[in-house]
């Protein structure tokens, strides 16, 4: 999987995984919000939907290619521990940013693999991602996830559904949910960075 990197000038790597549409820098704005100092790399979607990058592919009706996801999955997983290795962040505070599509690829790497070498994960309007499917537990992961009450991808139910598997993978997460739609705003940024910086 591409990626771009911008060296930092702490010990904490942030990964940012764009929403569909988006490009490997198309959070690093963001990531400079939540910690100023930190190393940047940007993941790029590698499946094209009409014209626009995604990490994997979708049906017509919006549902997920499952063989798609689990291909992303993996190459996210392959490249992250390649990624860790050749930047020498072994000792570094790993957080994953995702927002939208890249929030979901985020869950369902959390679903297929146990421990990911991951400290953090920020994962603004993540949907449901095989509903069925348990979390793997994560030792020392700390999470955020949001979502909006008039959020087109997700129901209320649904959001809170996500956060009961979670707890019920003693995941520790923390929820924001604001009055908006799919959108990102300036109280999740905030709320991001407050975690961070606990």
């Amino acid at each position: 999987m591409r990626h771009i990197h911008i060296p930092g000038k702490n010990n904490h790597a942030i990964v940012l995984l764009h929403g569909t549409g988006g490009s490997a820098s198309s959070l690093f704005e963001i990531g400079q919000k939540i910690d100023p100092q930190a190393a940047l790399i940007g993941f790029q979607g590698e499946v094209e939907e009409q014209g626009m990058a995604r990490y994997f592919a979708r049906y017509s009706d919006g549902s997920f290619d499952l063989r798609s996801l689990a291909s992303a999955t993996y190459d996210f997983k392959d490249t992250l521990e390649k990624m860790i290795k050749h930047y020498g962040l072994a000792d570094f505070t790993i957080t994953v940013v995702g927002y939208s599509n890249g929030a979901n690829l985020a869950v369902n790497v959390f679903k297929e693999f146990e421990n990911m070498p991951i400290n953090n994960a920020l994962l603004f309007h993540p949907s449901p991602v095989r509903s069925e499917i348990p979390f793997k537990q994560q030792e020392g992961l700390r999470m955020l996830i949001t979502s909006g009450d008039n959020d087109p991808f997700i129901t209320i139910e649904q959001f809170n559904e996500l956060f009961e598997q979670l707890k019920a993978a003693n995941i520790q997460v923390e929820t924001l949910v604001h009055h908006y739609g799919h959108q990102l705003t300036y109280e999740e940024i905030d709320k991001a960075k407050e975690l961070i910086e606990e």
